[in-house]
Parts: structure tokens; sequence; C-alpha cells
């Protein structure tokens, strides 16, 4: 599977993702991209490990949340930075589409997992991955991506087991990285 960029994932469930470029910069490579949500949409509780994620609203109401505390709202032209390791959610709370211009850093593996999760997202009736893919998600970046809503015991025994079957299968070779030789 290439990654390249620009590149515009769509999770077929209200969520686009246009990533543009990266940038090199003393820290690590920033990773821009232009997010659009219809209202109602958006991800469930998340937290990067390694990276810090940035959003600054161009059109619409972003709805955010921290856990244990209110909900907060950001317009037009205002912004907001999560810090690595810490917990969010987001959701378009207005009418019409919310567009962001967003960026994170160091850009690590998010494109390929976003792009592997909204691939998953978008051939199915919910915006939750396929079993196999979620399993391997959780396996293949668990030091970089966590997903607070999904229990742990199925993080710990259950996609365990599942990666290890679509491992024995040759589920994820359509996952795997391409490489030319020149």
């Amino acid at each position: 599977m290439h990654v390249g960029l620009p590149q515009t994932i769509d999770s077929g469930h209200g969520e686009i993702i246009r990533f543009k470029e990266c940038i090199h910069e003393p820290g690590g490579t920033r990773l821009v991209f232009e997010g659009i949500v219809q209202p109602g949409c958006g991800p469930i509780f998340h937290v990067h490990l390694c990276q810090s994620e940035g959003f600054e609203v161009r059109q619409g109401t972003m709805a955010y949340q921290l856990p244990g505390l209110p909900v907060q709202y950001l317009a037009a032209e205002e912004k907001i930075v999560f810090e690595q390791t810490v917990p969010h959610k987001f959701w378009n709370a207005g009418g019409t589409e919310l567009i962001m211009n967003s960026w994170a850093k160091p850009a690590g593996n998010l494109q390929r997992y976003m792009t592997i999760l909204f691939l998953s997202t978008s051939k199915r009736h919910s915006n939750t991955p396929a079993l196999f893919d979620a399993a391997y998600l959780t396996i293949q970046y668990k030091g970089e991506f966590d997903v607070l809503e999904i229990p742990h015991l199925v993080k710990s025994l259950i996609f365990p087991a599942v990666y290890w079957i679509g491992r024995a299968f040759g589920i994820y070779k359509k996952y795997e990285v391409e490489t030319s030789s020149r």
C-alpha cells in the first residue's frame, strides 16, 4: 500500500481528510491537512501518543471534549492544539460543513493509520472499522495511537488473537508498504 501526497480520504460517514504536505521542521516533520466534517460527525475519544495535533476552524462550529471536562466550542478563526498523550474527541456541532486547517507533529504514521481506518469504514454501514482492520490498527500502531472507547479486554485479548489469525491467513498483505527497486 503506497501513501503519497497530496491524498484525499473519505470515511464514508461524514469525514474527509485532504493530506497536503509534510514540512520538515526542528523537532520533526509537520503533516499538514484539511478536515471536512459533516454535521454531527467526528472521531470518538482517541489519543495520539507521539504527536501533537492542531486545528484552526475555517468554517462552522467545532465541539471538542477532553475526558471528564465539559464540551468546549470553537468558531471560525479559533484554534486548539491537543498535545501528545492528551485524549480528545471532536465533532461538527453546527448545521453546515465544518472545515479545518489541521496539522500533526511529528507526522509519524498518522496518514497511513487514517488511510487504513477510512478505507475500512468507507466499506461499512457504521463508522467503525471491520474486526480484522480494527485489530490490525490497534496492534500495529499501539505505540502511536489508542482509541479509548474500545474496552481494554478487547484490546488486550481479542484483538491480538484476531491479529494473529489475520497474519496467518495473509489478510494484512494489502497493507504492506510497497517498495521499489531502483
